[in-house]
């Protein structure tokens, strides 16, 4: 195989990390997550909408820890203990927080992704999804997180206010 073909195999991949939560496993793309910590003891925020577990200390900030399937359903029980908690870098709202986390009930793992290796899905979208995909035999979520840092933001600014 000439270095040609093979850089041009390389475009074509996408690292990306699938993410256990409670109900459903997302799927992301490598570089959004700063990164994958142990779990660790919560502070619970006042007022706090059900989305958002609390804070957390994270090399010397503040991060908020978030439950996924509560953006979707305001029902959706948070994880009283979960596995690890996944940092995120912000990546679409410049007004929210820099990072935030989400509880993660097993180990994320990595994936390399190429086009096919990926099927569009026919599931139920919740307000806080983009699509469900089938990767393989697994079914996952790709999360908006345009939604989700928009929410932040507007939790922030709330927190600011009082």
């Amino acid at each position: 195989m000439s270095t040609a073909v093979a850089v041009a195999d390389d475009a074509n991949e996408l690292s990306c990390v699938v993410i256990p939560t409670p109900g459903q496993q997302l799927l992301l793309p490598n570089v959004c997550i700063a990164e994958i910590m142990p779990w660790r003891r919560i502070k619970p925020l006042q007022g706090a909408p059900s989305w958002c577990m609390g804070l957390v200390g994270w090399r010397g900030r503040t991060v908020p820890v978030l439950n996924y399937g509560s953006f979707n359903d305001a029902r959706e029980a948070a994880p009283t203990t979960a596995r690890c908690l996944v940092v995120m870098n912000r990546s679409r709202n410049p007004s929210g927080p820099a990072f935030y986390a989400f509880a993660a009930v097993g180990l994320p793992r990595m994936l390399q992704l190429l086009d096919d290796d990926v099927e569009t899905a026919d599931a139920k979208l919740g307000i806080a999804d983009i699509m469900h995909v089938q990767v393989g035999t697994e079914l996952a979520t790709i999360p908006s997180l345009e939604f989700v840092e928009e929410r932040l933001a507007e939790l922030a600014q709330s927190l600011r206010k009082k």
